[in-house]
């Protein structure tokens, strides 16, 4: 919680617009569905933005066949309203859940009972700027596809977010949004402990763009000091969540978050609830 204040801070000094999104293993790559799929599918990490979108296309392509690129009551869906439905019912698209709330500690904390599991993670990525126009969002087909897949192009050197409407009361309680990329390179340059990473070593952790800063850039911005060094593109941190029952404790006394609050829908209750499910005293 002192971690997201820092953050807070950071996001004020700068201007900058964060998004979260928690994940319950730290050690999990941030994938969107679309690559952990292509990942099943062919045994290997997309090793271009090429092969991602050829993978694509023929989710794309399987879904209009079915007839699902139409509205119940007529007319055409634009390309991110069928992509954000078909996301919902667990078809593979290039979009990442992530939140405009902080509310993404959650879902780093929200299986665990006791310390003995995986630490989760949280990242929080800026994207101020990186909103996708409403013009590009009412499009029928995939804005990205009309930009080259070359690594060089701002498709897969920054990565936009989407605030979809209001189609389930989930994505309004999570205040949800979607954050989306092209297969990133080496442009910009990204390193570890001063060594460039290879693009094969990004692709391996990642799937869309972002920068990761050091955490004492946030203890700067909340200490009222001057931060140091030049502010990357689309800058991001991220941070390793341990001691999760206790943290997961402070978010449901202190937050009112629980399976109820932020899936209060039948599936919510099917995959959440207790009172029916032989796994629910250790959840």
């Amino acid at each position: 919680m002192d971690a997201v204040r820092k953050i807070a801070a950071f996001q004020t000094a700068t201007g900058s617009r964060f998004v979260w999104r928690g994940v319950a293993n730290s050690e999990w790559p941030l994938y969107s569905p679309l690559v952990r799929r292509y990942i099943d599918v062919n045994g290997s990490v997309p090793v271009s933005e090429s092969q991602l979108r050829g993978f694509e296309a023929a989710v794309l392509n399987e879904a209009r066949g079915w007839g699902l690129d139409w509205h119940a009551s007529g007319g055409r869906l634009a390309a991110l309203e069928m992509l954000a439905a078909l996301q919902h019912y667990g078809v593979p698209t290039r979009m990442l859940d992530f939140t405009f709330n902080p509310v993404a500690l959650w879902f780093a904390v929200e299986t665990s009972s006791t310390d003995d599991g995986p630490m989760g993670r949280v990242f929080a990525i800026d994207i101020a700027g990186r909103g996708v126009t409403r013009e590009r969002a009412l499009q029928p087909a995939p804005w990205w596809l009309a930009i080259p897949a070359r690594a060089d192009t701002e498709w897969t050197t920054q990565s936009w977010i989407w605030g979809p409407p209001p189609l389930d009361a989930r994505i309004v309680r999570q205040q949800g949004c979607f954050l989306m990329g092209g297969m990133p390179s080496t442009i910009p340059v990204r390193s570890l402990h001063g060594i460039p990473l290879r693009a094969e070593e990004i692709r391996s952790c990642m799937s869309v763009p972002f920068t990761l800063i050091k955490y004492n850039q946030a203890i700067a911005a909340s200490e009222g000091r001057a931060l140091q060094g030049v502010r990357p593109r689309l800058p991001a941190f991220t941070l390793r969540v341990a001691h999760k029952p206790a943290l997961r404790g402070e978010l449901e006394q202190g937050f009112s978050y629980s399976f109820g609050s932020l899936f209060p829908d039948f599936p919510g209750l099917a995959t959440y609830g207790r009172s029916f499910r032989q796994d629910a005293a250790s959840t």
